[in-house]
């Protein structure tokens, strides 16, 4: 009753309603229950700024016309055009420490709390109206939402973002040189940035640096908060090269933009943030993980880059010889058993295990998959993710697949005795089951296992096969030249007799004389020699030297001598 007689006075004071106006509106809330506020509003008594004055006036918050809302640059610059709209508020302009922010709901603490955290000041709130916010917004944020023809996918399916401006060139000079610092014509060389300086927002500035990085074929793209300036690097065949260098001003929008399109709490840069997003890009959709993790300098970023349409799950394409190949698809039509990819992060285990899946997907077969997280969506398979803060775990989630009845069974990385103990006795109960660890070579999974617990007698009779991997480069087609080698070289290696080639560099490789990267790969099958092996824990290099197969550095050899790659990528990956 006290909140009608205030507001109520205060507005027949303004003479803004009469008494019997006043009256009316009563009644009607007495039946709505909405605030007298509304109702005044809907039944077309005052306007939604009269209110909003009226409030202000009431509370002590300064009320702005829109003529008087005329943002200055310096200060727009402090958030970023999604974040505005999203509550309704713009920055106006500086006052020492603190930005003068007009709010179309000043009262929203909500609000304010998200706004003054992106803005990292201290914030004096004034109202506004919302047309004139609105307004104010379009005026000085020329473009609001991501450029360049990319869709944003929320919940699955794909929409199309707002139209943007003509697509950004993001090199200063040749665009076609991912080495060096770059940056975006037209910025200052030196000297604060605003967003006003640029005709682009930080969304279309987001939306280029992830096409470029689809395009150049990166994995990962590294967003590297630095003292003065913010810069990217993108991962391209297994290794960082430069891309752009943004201006400091400009990594509060950069980082918030991200956050918002990967679902993340924009308000929160102290703790470390993961989500995940899905864009359309030159007509096929990429998937992106997104990790934050907060450094000295702000938030850093990291884009993992899961495009489908640059990965092949065909495992003769992967890098697999044909004798190779022979024994681990004679593994994989196995009813039961486990067959463990190994290898350092990044080495392309999981593509091997979804290849692997994707042969043997068909419509007689349950396949399940527990994994962390799910990379690509696999047709005909069931695919679930862990969730740690839930309770599901690997092992947790384990038990449960062992009671929807598969057939082939998927666990994303053994970690731990409990996981291992259950998925071993998977594979000694009729399933096939496919999995990963993290060790150097396909032999030294065994003491692994050994070091969790697990009994010799156990990993001899579940194991059929174990496979460790690695990434090369390959050298490119288009310029790769034949190159010469020392004689001792070539025999102390293996390449006597074979023409090797070398880097050379062209437009087709970004001039790094390397385009596109294949597996290495050893194949360790578990026979009966490998089996007493095991039972006698006789050390991994015996237990794969006497089962005669190639080791991973033997293979890649072979790739040297194939043409396809060259002895320094092989000793840089395998020293």
């Amino acid at each position: 009753m006290a909140v009608r007689r205030w507001l109520g006075d205060a507005l027949l004071n303004a003479g803004l309603v009469t008494k019997a106006q006043l009256d009316e509106a009563l009644a009607v809330q007495s039946t709505s229950g909405d605030k007298i506020g509304t109702v005044l509003v809907d039944l077309g008594i005052i306007t939604e700024t009269d209110l909003l004055r009226t409030l202000c006036d009431a509370a002590g918050i300064p009320f702005i016309s829109e003529a008087e809302l005329q943002p200055e640059p310096d200060a727009v610059g402090l958030l970023t055009a999604d974040l505005a709209r999203q509550h309704s508020a713009i920055p106006v302009k500086l006052e020492g420490r603190h930005v003068v922010v007009a709010m179309a709901d000043p009262f929203d603490l909500l609000a304010l709390r998200a706004l003054t955290r992106a803005i990292g000041r201290s914030v004096k709130v004034v109202g506004a109206a919302r047309p004139a916010v609105l307004t104010a917004m379009d005026r000085s944020y020329s473009v609001a939402a991501a450029g360049g023809g990319v869709m944003v996918a929320s919940g699955g399916s794909a929409t199309p973002a707002p139209a943007a401006s003509p697509r950004l060139s993001v090199a200063r000079g040749d665009t076609s040189a991912p080495r060096g610092s770059v940056g975006r014509p037209g910025w200052p060389a030196t000297g604060p940035w605003r967003l006003g300086d640029d005709p682009n927002s930080a969304a279309s500035l987001v939306s280029d640096l992830i096409r470029r990085g689809v395009e150049m074929g990166s994995t990962d793209i590294h967003i590297e908060p630095r003292e003065t300036g913010l810069n990217v690097r993108y991962r391209v065949d297994g290794l960082l090269v430069d891309g752009q260098v943004f201006p400091k001003a400009a990594q509060a929008a950069i980082i918030s933009r991200i956050k918002i399109l990967s679902t993340l709490d924009i308000a929160d840069a102290r703790m470390p943030q993961d989500g995940r997003t899905q864009l359309q890009i030159s007509g096929r959709m990429v998937d992106l993980r997104v990790s934050t993790f907060p450094t000295l300098h702000g938030e850093d970023i990291v884009l993992r880059i899961l495009d489908r349409g640059n990965v092949s799950l065909d495992l003769a394409k992967l890098g697999v010889e044909t004798d190779d190949l022979i024994l681990l698809r004679s593994a994989l039509m196995r009813p039961h058993g486990m067959i463990a990819v190994t290898g350092p992060t990044g080495s392309g285990k999981t593509t091997t295990l979804y290849a692997a899946l994707a042969e043997l997907s068909s419509g007689d077969r349950a396949i399940i998959t527990l994994e962390d997280p799910i990379e690509y969506e696999l047709p005909g398979v069931r695919q679930s993710q862990v969730n740690v803060r839930a309770g599901l775990t690997f092992a947790t989630g384990l038990r449960s697949i062992l009671r929807h009845d598969p057939d082939i069974i998927l666990v994303g990385e053994i970690r731990d005795k409990e996981t291992a103990s259950i998925a071993l006795s998977a594979a000694l109960t009729g399933h096939l089951v496919l999995t990963t660890l993290h060790t150097t070579t396909a032999a030294g999974t065994i003491p692994r296992l050994l070091d969790m617990g697990i009994e010799p007698f156990v990993i001899a009779t579940a194991i059929t096969m174990l496979v460790s991997q690695r990434l090369v480069r390959m050298l490119c087609n288009e310029c790769k030249v034949p190159v010469e080698m020392q004689a001792a070289v070539r025999k102390r290696f293996g390449l006597e007799g074979y023409t090797l080639y070398g880097p050379k560099g062209c437009p087709s490789c970004r001039d790094t004389g390397y385009r596109g990267r294949v597996g290495i790969i050893e194949i360790l099958p578990v026979t009966p020699e490998v089996v007493t092996a095991i039972n006698d824990r006789t050390a991994p290099e015996q237990i794969h030297r006497e089962s005669g197969r190639p080791t991973l550095f033997e293979d890649g050899i072979r790739k040297v001598q194939a043409g396809i790659t060259t002895l320094d990528e092989i000793l840089r990956i395998t020293a």
